[in-house]
């Protein structure tokens, strides 16, 4: 039976309602693995990281970039999931979920969920749509803009603040514009857009940061945690990089010229520092190794820093 939701009428074709009763249970405690990056990514907080990255994957291949690495794809079984948190201690909740997934037949179908209310152990809800098909994209950008507009924390918002926030959502939601399969590095920054890396042949960022020792660092997010991690050092392709405060408190690394600094890390470093850190990297790149199989070989020195 085609979905019939609200205002916004009759759904498109491949629409699916979705639902998460135990997030919990759905993401940790089962099949799917945290993608953990050595570089950090943009953080709304100093002293963690809010946003991560669960996936879980049967099968990877590898498609050879000319003078670039091999970048990863999917090929097996695969669901991609960027989960958002806020609060604090036993307060800490998911406030928003987009993710992927890919099926062994070539088929691909995007998914957002969020909270039914603001405590910890809230249900998710959503829509699932088909990839590459504008028509559903807009028809559950609609949707899911009039549902939450109904619901905190944008009920309690005023009207321009609360069209502002449904406004980032939506635009958030592109993910068939944001994830350009087969993307290289950002030499500048705004060449793409907000953010610098490039992605894999499956139009992920995630998984492909995982395997790198150093990477682009993003221009987006309130705090860039690189800034204070002992185990990272900051290059720019031309010149030295400075370490400007943009606003009070919150520091990031510049190159002149709208270059983009690149980040690395020390693996000895962090393994003096950070052994949890170490060990949820170790963890990552193992699922991707794995699940490579026989093409594994072109990351064979990915697992040195967790001997």
């Amino acid at each position: 039976m085609p979905l019939l939701l609200g205002a916004c009428g009759r759904a498109p074709d491949g629409i699916v309602e979705l639902a998460v009763d135990d997030p919990h249970a759905r993401w940790f405690h089962g099949e799917f693995v945290q993608m953990v990056p050595p570089v950090h990514m943009p953080s709304p907080r100093a002293h963690r990281d809010e946003v991560e990255v669960w996936l879980h994957t049967d099968a990877i291949d590898l498609v050879e970039g000319g003078t670039d690495t091999a970048r990863l794809r999917f090929v097996g079984a695969t669901v991609a999931d960027r989960i958002e948190w806020t609060g604090e201690g036993d307060a800490r909740r998911i406030v928003d979920v987009r993710g992927t997934e890919l099926g062994a037949d070539g088929s691909c179908a995007h998914h957002v969920l969020r909270p039914v209310d603001e405590t910890p152990e809230a249900a998710l809800f959503g829509l699932a749509w088909p990839c590459d098909e504008p028509t559903a994209q807009a028809w559950v950008d609609d949707h899911m803009r009039e549902r939450l507009a109904a619901m905190p924390p944008f009920v309690r918002m005023p009207d321009e603040r609360r069209a502002q926030a449904l406004d980032g959502f939506v635009q958030r939601n592109d993910c068939d514009g944001c994830h350009i399969e087969g993307r290289a590095d950002a030499d500048r920054i705004g060449a793409y857009g907000a953010v610098s890396r490039g992605t894999d042949a499956s139009g992920f960022f995630a998984p492909q940061s995982v395997l790198r020792d150093e990477m682009p660092l993003e221009a987006y997010g309130a705090f860039d945690r690189n800034t204070t991690d002992p185990s990272i050092s900051v290059r720019c392709a031309v010149g030295e990089p400075t370490l400007e405060e943009a606003r009070p408190g919150v520091h990031r690394w510049r190159c002149a010229d709208r270059q983009v600094p690149r980040a690395r890390v020390d693996w000895a470093v962090l393994a003096r520092t950070d052994r949890a850190r170490l060990d949820q990297i170790c963890e990552a790149r193992r699922h991707l190794v794995d699940a490579l199989g026989d093409a594994a070989g072109a990351f064979e020195r990915a697992l040195d820093p967790c001997a």
